[in-house]
């Protein structure tokens, strides 16, 4: 990675979930540690959790780092908070190295992404041209879902699939994601589903990268940029349902509350 053409990120991701009621055996699973490849390198990885416990860290099927343990001892609160420092270069893709056993999953529709009758035809309409290269439709999409989708909070959940965001035509990161994904696939373009933080203070964010000439190139339709120097990827997978940030389970009866805050500043 050239020096000169990188930059260097602060990052911090804080989650804290609030229970009505004491909590215990409480088993969670992570998914929220970045990992370096030609795009980024991770200079400094800090996770902390309260109440203390043992952390173990692994690898999934995807290739992401993620972090899991338990608490055994009752609760009411569970916090969770990721430090670190990144050196994001705007202009290397992360090479698609690898047998082509790695890209397969990428290429076929899945639980998120599998397209109906509203998605196939806004594909008819804005299909992939004869001799047009896979990352020339990609940033054609990246336009055409901007001026098409509407982003409006609170319409969609995390439930909410690629063909009922695509006919509702409105939706947040997450759906923007899912669709431009589903239309990737259709034109046989491999794309997977990208989770990370950028630059600001908010929420985690969502995003797409697709394979073309050896490597992943990344592409925000929520924003109609391609991926610069001002993102920090965490993980991939073929949609939501392989990157959520936090898994548990445990024992009690209880609702419970999250608040989120992700911090992405320059060093």
């Amino acid at each position: 990675m050239n020096e000169q053409s990188t930059r260097m990120l602060n990052f911090s991701y804080k989650m804290q979930l609030a229970f009505s009621d004491r909590v215990q055996n409480h088993r969670f699973t992570l998914r929220m540690l970045p990992q370096s490849d030609e795009r980024q390198r991770i200079t400094r990885c800090e996770l902390y959790v309260q109440p203390d416990c043992e952390l173990h860290e692994d690898y999934d099927s995807f290739g992401n780092r993620y972090a899991h343990g338990e608490i055994q001892k009752p609760h009411e609160r569970f916090e969770v908070e990721l430090s670190g420092q990144a050196q994001v270069s705007m202009q290397t893709p992360a090479a698609a190295g690898g047998p082509p056993g790695v890209i397969a999953p990428y290429r076929f529709p899945s639980q998120y992404t599998r397209a109906g009758d509203a998605l196939r035809r806004y594909y008819e309409n804005n299909k992939r041209r004869q001799g047009e290269s896979s990352l020339g439709y990609a940033e054609r999409l990246l336009h055409l879902l901007y001026q098409d989708i509407e982003y409006v909070q609170g319409v969609t959940d995390i439930h909410t699939t690629a063909e009922e965001a695509i006919a509702m035509r409105s939706g947040v990161c997450q759906d923007y994601a899912h669709i431009m994904l589903s239309l990737c696939r259709i034109a046989d373009i491999p794309s997977r589903y990208v989770v990370g933080m950028m630059s600001g203070e908010g929420y985690s964010h969502a995003w797409v990268e697709i394979c073309a000439e050896g490597a992943w190139y990344g592409m925000d339709p929520t924003n109609d940029r391609p991926v610069d120097d001002g993102y920090v990827k965490i993980s991939h997978g073929r949609d939501y349902q392989d990157c959520i940030v936090n898994r548990g389970v445990f024992n009690g009866y209880v609702t419970q509350t999250q608040n989120i805050s992700v911090v992405v500043q320059d060093k």
